[in-house]
């Protein structure tokens, strides 16, 4: 018996791929129990999922690597960034996941997702680390003051980067090669997700 399948019935976000039909008749003791098994094969459509989760979570991302311009000593500037990345991550997560079945395995958008939300949660360790570097120097900063209040000092200043000086280009050189390795990363995670989920489909 051939299975028709109405081709002018679609749903919103799924494309059938193929459908099987086979035979499922159980066999007992007290007779034969007749059995018609049909198998219908789906793909989910990636347009939606595309412009709605995961270009905007990719955007949040490169605006999470804003902060590593501005300058190490603007604390509320960088933090706010950070934490406000953080919080619309994870609220376009929870959009994203309310919109899918609830199911016990992990999904290709829960890795992405997740991926995501570690990249951005580096972004704020990142600073982090800056800002125990600029905390060194400011209490480099203070002793000195403290030592040239003590001590009238008159010999002449010597060449070279002073410690506060020193730590500050430190800080700027985390800054800087965080603005080449971050996006370097992203760019080597999305052509691996993209190269093997889309091998799948």
């Amino acid at each position: 018996m051939p299975l028709a399948v109405d081709e002018n019935i679609e749903l919103p976000q799924l494309d059938l791929v193929k459908t099987e039909r086979g035979d499922c008749t159980q066999v007992y003791s007290t007779g034969n129990f007749t059995c018609l098994q049909v198998i219908f094969t789906l793909k989910r459509r990636l347009g939606y999922y595309l412009f709605h989760t995961y270009i905007p979570t990719c955007l949040i991302v490169i605006m999470s690597w804003v902060s590593f311009w501005i300058k190490p000593e603007a604390v509320p500037a960088r933090v706010t960034l950070g934490v406000t990345s953080l919080l619309t991550l994870s609220t376009q997560h929870a959009k994203s996941q309310a919109s899918l079945p609830p199911v016990s395995y992990i999904k290709a958008i829960d890795i992405f997702m997740s991926s995501c939300t570690f990249f951005v949660f580096l972004s704020l360790m990142e600073y982090a680390l800056v800002n125990v570097v600029l905390e060194d120097e400011q209490a480099t900063f203070r002793q000195m003051n403290n030592d040239n209040a003590r001590i009238f000092n008159l010999q002449p200043k010597l060449p070279g980067l002073t410690p506060v000086q020193k730590r500050r280009k430190k800080a700027i050189k985390i800054d800087r090669t965080s603005r080449i390795l971050f996006p370097l990363s992203f760019i080597i995670l999305n052509i691996s997700y993209w190269v093997y989920y889309v091998g799948l489909l």
